[in-house]
């Protein structure tokens, strides 16, 4: 598919989220950065919390972006049967 097309064909968009589909982002979401020694070390202490925060909002993008991928091949769908009526109805096949 060729950037800035937009295409009503379910194979299409079905094949643009075929490598998110199989992610399970709730793994992410639930990881933790864990020091063995911070103690007495603010910086390792504050290295340590911006970590876990980072990796907990990348965890709820992915599982946002997951969530909106999933309705593409639904909305190619409804886009391809809209096409194939609007073709019947000014006489192509």
């Amino acid at each position: 598919m060729s950037s800035g097309q937009i295409k009503s064909s379910t194979v299409v968009a079905t094949s643009a989220i075929q490598e998110l589909v199989g992610l399970d982002a709730t793994k992410l979401q639930n990881n933790q950065v864990e020091f063995g020694y911070t103690s007495g070390i603010s910086g390792m202490e504050n290295a340590r919390q911006t970590a876990n925060q980072m990796l907990q909002a990348v965890g709820e993008f992915s599982s946002a972006v997951l969530k909106q991928a999933n309705k593409f091949p639904e909305l190619a769908q409804k886009i391809e049967k809209r096409d194939v009526e609007d073709a019947k109805r000014w006489g192509g096949n």
